[in-house]
C-alpha cells in the first residue's frame, strides 16, 4: 500500500515534504470493488483523495442507481461536506479495488492552522475544484432550461404573451357567462 499523496490534482504544486506532512494528518485505506466510500443521505465529514483504483459517483433511488461519473486517481471528493457539513447528495462506490486517503474536518483545520503556506495551496485547489463543479452544474441546468424552453427537439414552442392569455381567458369567461345567463332566461 502506497502511503504518500501523489503530486497530482489540487496538490500537484506542493513539494514532497509538504505532501508528506499533509498525509500525516489523515489516513490511508483500501476498499474492495463495490465498497462504499460515501453513502447518499448520510453525513461523512471528510475530504478524500483517490490514490489508486477507480470510484464512481452514484445517485441512488428505489433500489437502483444512475452513475453520475467516474472518479480517478488524483481526484479529490468530499470538499462540499468539508465546507458545508450536511448529508451526501450521492454515493461514492469503488468500481475496482481502490486506495484512498481521507482527512476529517477537525484534522484539516489543525493542518490549515499549523502549515499556512501549503494550506493556501490546498485551499485554492479546493476552491478551484468547487468552482469547476458549480460551473459544470450551472451549465447542465442552463442546458436543461433551454431544452424545456424550446422543446426536446430544439424547435421553439410558440410563445403566447401573457396579455393574449388573459384576453383569451377573459373572452372565454365572458362567453360562458353569456351562455349561462341565456339558459336562465
Amino acid at each position: 500500500m502506497d502511503n504518500s499523496l501523489p503530486a497530482a490534482g489540487i496538490i500537484a504544486n506542493l513539494p514532497d515534504e509538504d505532501r508528506a506532512i499533509l498525509a500525516s494528518y489523515g489516513a490511508f485505506d483500501l476498499l474492495p470493488a463495490g465498497g462504499g466510500l460515501i453513502k447518499q443521505g448520510k453525513p461523512h465529514g471528510k475530504l478524500f483523495c483517490v490514490i489508486s483504483g477507480r470510484f464512481e459517483a452514484r445517485r441512488e433511488y428505489d433500489g437502483s442507481h444512475d452513475v453520475l461519473g467516474p472518479i480517478f486517481p488524483g481526484d479529490w471528493i468530499g470538499e462540499v461536506d468539508i465546507f458545508d457539513p450536511s448529508t451526501a447528495i450521492c454515493s461514492v462506490v469503488a468500481s475496482e479495488p481502490s486506495q484512498y486517503w481521507s482527512i476529517s474536518r477537525d484534522k484539516l483545520e489543525e493542518y490549515l492552522n499549523s502549515h499556512n503556506l501549503p494550506a493556501v495551496v490546498l485551499l485554492i485547489g479546493l476552491a478551484s475544484t468547487l468552482g469547476q463543479r458549480i460551473r459544470g452544474i450551472t451549465k447542465k441546468l442552463a442546458e436543461q432550461t433551454e431544452k424545456a424552453k424550446y422543446g426536446a427537439r430544439g424547435f421553439e414552442d410558440p410563445v403566447i404573451e401573457d396579455d393574449s392569455i388573459r384576453s383569451a381567458a377573459d373572452l372565454a369567461a365572458a362567453f360562458l357567462r353569456q351562455k349561462d345567463s341565456s339558459k336562465r332566461k
